[in-house]
């Protein structure tokens, strides 16, 4: 029926558009979402309770990439840093059932993540906030229980204890799986992250999989565009760019600076149809995962 209004709609000009009702208000509430062949709780205030439901397909390229990874190493085990309520864990866990590790800092999220975990097996969780080191860090939590953001401040905030991803995995005995699959989404930390995860990436040369938003690495003076660039020195060769509805859109050589310089001043939150990016690097010892990958990408 909903299609069918909005087809009539759609030929005299309107259309029908879901706005955002996942206020602070809604936050005790919790919803029981489906993602993937699994259902997760989230807090009321999440809006990835209407995207889900309106588009059921957000995250699958994601689990199309691990089942692509697994095809090659099947001892394969993700990390999943930015973990939030469990809800990729659920999407790749629908496509294939294989270990994963999850990081989450934001004390909520973690309840949520814990219970939501709790219906797979071969998953471990972790609660940190993960940094390029160890320190700890005055920062204002916006956006915390449903899409922690940190913005570093001087006068205001919680004081938090951040580690690298590098600690954490030895400090837990993890360091030696087969980490061939790293996905961070931290709200403009994420190149924060990979810069403390240099020894992960030196021994296993993982597939990196992580968002790229440019207004939320700004609102952090952030420069994630050297770190993306400085991937070049351990064998990631090429950069492949999803935009933010989880669509590919083009591989750019890591060494073409101008085109990824102007692809990066494109995106913007306020002012651009895309927000932010979703990117990919294969190390050049995994060049064939990467036209495997990329055949079937072009096809979505």
């Amino acid at each position: 029926m909903r299609k069918m209004i909005r087809g009539f709609l759609n030929t005299i000009g309107y259309d029908i558009i879901k706005v955002n009702v996942h206020s602070e208000s809604k936050a005790k509430i919790v919803r029981k979402v489906k993602v993937g062949n699994y259902f997760v709780d989230m807090p009321g205030n999440n809006p990835q309770i209407s995207t889900y439901k309106y588009e059921p397909e957000v995250n699958t390229q994601l689990a199309r990439l691990t089942v692509c990874i697994f095809d090659k190493y099947k001892d394969l085990t993700v990390l999943d840093i930015g973990a939030n309520v469990g809800d990729t864990i659920a999407v790749i866990k629908s496509a294939v059932d294989i270990p994963i590790i999850g990081v989450e800092g934001d004390a909520i999220s973690y309840g949520f993540l814990e219970k939501n975990t709790a219906q797979f097996q071969q998953v471990t969780i972790i609660k940190e906030f993960l940094g390029e080191k160890s320190q700890t860090l005055q920062v204002a939590l916006e956006k915390g229980g449903w899409n922690t953001t940190l913005v570093p401040s001087e006068t205001s905030g919680n004081q938090l204890t951040l580690k690298t991803l590098d600690e954490v995995l030895a400090e837990h005995r993890l360091s030696n799986l087969t980490l061939k699959l790293l996905k961070v989404d931290t709200e403009g930390f994420d190149t924060i992250i990979l810069r403390g995860a240099f020894a992960l990436i030196q021994q296993h040369k993982p597939v990196l999989y992580f968002e790229y938003n440019k207004s939320n690495m700004d609102a952090i003076k952030e420069d994630g565009l050297s770190t993306l660039l400085s991937l070049e020195k351990y064998g990631y060769r090429k950069v492949l760019f999803f935009d933010n509805r989880g669509r590919y859109m083009l591989t750019a050589p890591i060494t073409n600076q101008t085109l990824i310089k102007e692809l990066h001043y494109y995106a913007d939150e306020s002012n651009s149809e895309i927000v932010y990016y979703d990117l990919c690097l294969f190390h050049e010892e995994d060049e064939d995962l990467a036209t495997i990958f990329l055949q079937g990408e072009k096809h979505f």
